[in-house]
């Protein structure tokens, strides 16, 4: 049976997901629409070119050690919560 804190702890994952997916949408597509403004250089590159070739990537893999680290910890809360819980009785 679930506990009330490992609810809440499953509400948090979904929540972080939607959360995460919407952070990548935008990092993905919306500074596309800007790359232009970003228009002055950085060394030999512009700083249109870095963005879009290595600041996605590189922000696309902080998303993913994000989740992974909030996601093990919230896991883990779950796991023992429903460890202590009481078997239920079906």
């Amino acid at each position: 049976m679930a506990t009330p804190k490992s609810q809440s702890a499953r509400l948090k994952i979904r929540f972080l997901t939607g959360v995460l997916y919407l952070v990548w949408a935008l990092v993905g597509f919306a500074w596309v629409w800007f790359a232009r403004a970003l228009d002055f250089t950085i060394g030999d590159w512009t700083l249109n070119f870095w963005v879009a070739a290595q600041g996605s990537i590189l922000f696309f893999l902080l998303i993913t050690v994000v989740n992974a680290w909030l996601v093990n910890r919230w896991e883990k809360v779950i796991e023992d919560e429903e460890a202590q819980a009481p078997p239920s009785s079906h």
